[in-house]
């Protein structure tokens, strides 16, 4: 296990960063199910901070532009079910039953739209930007925190070469 000062920096920032995206991902309203809030991970190896989340986390974050290909409408299902989201027909404006046809449908239609116009109308169409909030709220600690960590770092190998001669 690598115990430098600036590993331990930075797996105290990468925890940080993970608390800040999904504190982002809270405010924005942006949370389904809460996986993709679930499946942010940080991970300080050497002088390298690697932050991690599921796929769709990047659509979130930059949105999808317009034309691009149809959202997956089987995910878009399932966040119809989280949702709680009750189905009604546009005509006649009755709720729907609920069922797995009736689900495709609705799905698919959801994703035309997405093709179409974008993700997430609150924010233009254009994702939330969860990401660069959150990680521009941490860079005055991470600044800080480095820096103190590299002149511990250097005085810990000043010290042992004074000792060794």
């Amino acid at each position: 296990m690598d115990s430098s000062f600036i590993t331990i920096a930075l797996k105290r920032l990468g925890d940080q960063v993970v608390d800040r995206l999904q504190q982002q991902l809270q405010t924005d309203d942006t949370v389904a199910s809460g996986n993709l809030s679930r499946s942010i991970k940080s991970q300080a190896v050497g002088n390298a901070l690697t932050v991690t989340m599921a796929g769709y986390g990047g659509a979130i974050d930059e949105g999808i532009r317009k034309g691009g290909r149809p959202a997956n409408g089987y995910r878009i299902k399932e966040w119809l079910r989280v949702k709680g989201i009750r189905l009604r027909d546009n005509t006649t404006g009755r709720y729907l039953k609920q069922t797995d046809y009736n689900y495709n449908k609705i799905a698919f239609l959801i994703s035309r739209s997405i093709a179409r116009d974008g993700i997430i109308k609150r924010f233009g169409y254009k994702g939330s930007n969860f990401i660069d909030r959150a990680i521009n709220n941490t860079l005055d600690e991470f600044d800080d925190a480095i820096l103190e960590a590299f002149n511990k770092e250097l005085t810990k190998e000043f010290d042992k070469i004074k000792t060794n001669g």
